[in-house]
């Protein structure tokens, strides 16, 4: 049974993201997702939620290194030396490019936060969610 078929009595299914891992309903969002070496179920009321968005997950140190590689392959004579250096600096780079991530926040007054993965989810997808939540939670709010 899915996040959006288990429900309580009253509560409606408005909107899914990512296979439906991440939902919302007329009375709250829930998260359930399994990833590699970590699981989450979280559920939060919509008159808990304090706030929620998109960030960008990244290690800038990463991008600092590339710089450091770069900076000591220009600064060698020996060409062997200096293609090891671009070479270290190319694979920080493409790490880099491989760990950023999106991510959706959406965090209860209470301390707690959904934290769900945004890959291959499009920015606008995500958008029109984080819009259908907030609306959701003044329709809420307004009753």
């Amino acid at each position: 049974m899915g996040l959006k078929d288990d429900l309580f009595p009253g509560e409606e299914f408005v909107k899914g993201l990512e296979a439906d891992t991440l939902v919302l309903t007329t009375k709250r969002v829930r998260c359930d997702s399994i990833l590699v070496g970590k699981s989450a179920y979280m559920s939060i009321t919509l008159d808990s939620v304090a706030s929620c968005g998109l960030t960008t997950k990244s290690k800038p140190l990463l991008l600092f290194l590339v710089a450091v590689a770069l900076l000591f392959a220009f600064s060698q004579g020996n060409n062997d030396v200096r293609a090891l250096f671009v070479g270290a600096a190319f694979i920080l780079g493409l790490a880099y490019l491989i760990t950023r991530r999106k991510v959706i926040s959406i965090a209860s007054n209470g301390g707690d936060s959904i934290l769900a993965s945004a890959g291959g989810v499009s920015r606008s997808s995500i958008i029109d969610f984080l819009g259908a939540e907030e609306q959701e939670k003044l329709r809420r709010e307004s009753a």
